[in-house]
């Protein structure tokens, strides 16, 4: 196991993925990581870095080989991360495990020797020495923000895994609750063997699961409706899910079934679709 060392702009928790400049920067730092292997993080001595983190010895990082994209993650970034509207830090690295080191001393008392410009770019390994005066700091393991749903929806189609399983139903308040902030999708399905062209708008934990259970009340295969979906946009969670269904609802609201109200009718597919890219665009 080896420890590097790499300079940051901040240290906060939850704690989000290892960021980097540039995927070439990235790329250098997965060519020296192993597993198991941690990075410490320690604050810039200048702007944007908060007076009270510069220069100081602020947590641990324990990297996995992930590549991710730093803004698959709510990092809440502010104007200084920005320069010329493109991100500073795009790449990272998601992360296994992160700790805190309260009160961290200055990198400078501790190690006293001059770190090259890679630190602020990449990371550099630590010396034997240098790793056990961290090592000898108190630690505390502190929580890590997850990417967002569609990350780790793209993360199960490129390693495989276990379908993502819909909250289990309940009636209780903290249920409920927990059920709001659970990924969610918008969808947008055709309705085919109607009198006229027809569209379901709705949201649910899973958009498949619910165009089967209209299919088997309807019955297509004996010459009823099917329902076949076109559009879907998966969502971190199941209010932003509500709300976009409710955006484009209230847009077609002329167009509104008066038996069913989430049914349009008398619109196409490229009205819909039209409207799902900026119904879309408005919450990422």
């Amino acid at each position: 196991m080896t420890m590097f060392m790499t300079k940051v702009w901040g240290f906060g928790e939850p704690v989000g993925p290892l960021q980097f400049s540039s995927s070439g920067w990235r790329a250098n730092a997965l060519a020296k990581l192993n597993p198991g292997d941690q990075v410490l993080l320690v604050g810039t001595t200048g702007e944007p870095t908060l007076p009270d983190q510069r220069g100081r010895i602020l947590g641990i990082m324990q990297p996995t080989s992930e590549p991710v994209m730093s803004l698959d993650y709510d990092l809440q970034p502010t104007e200084q991360d920005f320069v010329d509207g493109e991100y500073k830090w795009p790449v990272g690295l998601m992360n296994l495990r992160a700790w805190e080191i309260p009160d961290g001393p200055f990198l400078s008392n501790l190690i006293p020797r001059k770190f090259s410009m890679d630190s602020a770019q990449g990371i550099v390994p630590l010396t034997p020495a240098e790793e056990a005066q961290v090592r000898a700091l108190p630690w505390t393991e502190v929580p890590l923000l997850m990417p967002t749903a569609q990350a780790q929806e793209r993360m199960v189609r490129k390693h495989g895994g276990a379908k993502r399983s819909p909250p289990p139903a309940t009636t209780r308040r903290a249920g409920v609750m927990h059920m709001r902030r659970a990924p969610a999708y918008t969808y947008a399905m055709q309705i085919k063997g109607a009198n006229q062209v027809a569209f379901k708008i709705g949201w649910s934990f899973d958009y498949k699961q619910r165009a089967d259970q209209f299919n088997h009340a309807s019955m297509p295969v004996l010459g009823g409706l099917e329902y076949a979906p076109f559009r879907f946009q998966l969502w971190d969670t199941a209010r932003q899910a509500f709300h976009m269904e409710q955006r484009l609802l209230a847009h077609f609201d002329k167009n509104r079934s008066t038996s069913n109200h989430e049914i349009l009718v008398g619109v196409t597919v490229k009205d819909i679709e039209a409207m799902w890219i900026k119904g879309v665009m408005k919450d990422l």
